[in-house]
């Protein structure tokens, strides 16, 4: 596995994996901080070159800011891996111009590098262009969680929509309480 990302999410599902077992062969991240970081927990190699990322993986975990996906992508070299997001409101299609085997892989849950939580009750959302990608898909999920669901994207969308209100309503609500 090679992820492009060593944010909150990307460090929490690296080590995951790792810890379970899954290789991740290299990190990249656009400061060399963040890369190197993650890479030392992981006993792996990093980049923060996106020419410099390996093309021999099998999977590509793309854990940045939705907001900056797109440009991510376009400046990928192709290659024969597995893509994936791990966002909740963006479709898988967004891969359609840069690869031939995309998907999803989005764990509900909000992370930070210092809080450890139990990944076994995390729900993983998974969707892929091929069904062989999409068991693929799943037998990773399923080393790290109890609850994996094939969801489409119009319907992940909802489900993360969903999971912002709830939390984020509930935050408002606490700011409000404070204030009375």
């Amino acid at each position: 596995v090679v992820f492009i990302g060593a944010g909150n999410l990307a460090t929490r599902l690296a080590t995951e994996m790792h810890r379970v077992g899954i290789t991740v062969g290299q990190v990249y991240s656009r400061t060399e901080d963040s890369a190197r970081k993650l890479a030392s927990m992981l006993n792996c190699g990093w980049t923060n070159a996106l020419d410099e990322i390996r093309e021999d993986a099998d999977l590509y975990v793309f854990s940045v800011k939705d907001a900056v996906l797109e440009a991510v992508l376009s400046q990928m070299q192709p290659n024969n891996g597995l893509w994936v997001h791990t966002a909740g409101s963006v479709p898988m299609n967004i891969f359609e111009p840069y690869a031939s085997r995309y998907g999803v892989f989005y764990p509900l849950q909000t992370f930070s590098k210092g809080r450890t939580l139990t990944f076994e009750k995390i729900p993983v959302f998974i969707e892929a262009v091929s069904t062989q990608d999409e068991r693929f898909l799943h037998n990773i999920a399923n080393s790290l969680t109890d609850t994996v669901i094939s969801l489409s994207s119009k319907k992940r969308e909802k489900v993360h929509l969903a999971a912002v209100f709830a939390c984020n309503f509930a935050n408002h609500m606490y700011a409000i309480a404070e204030k009375i």
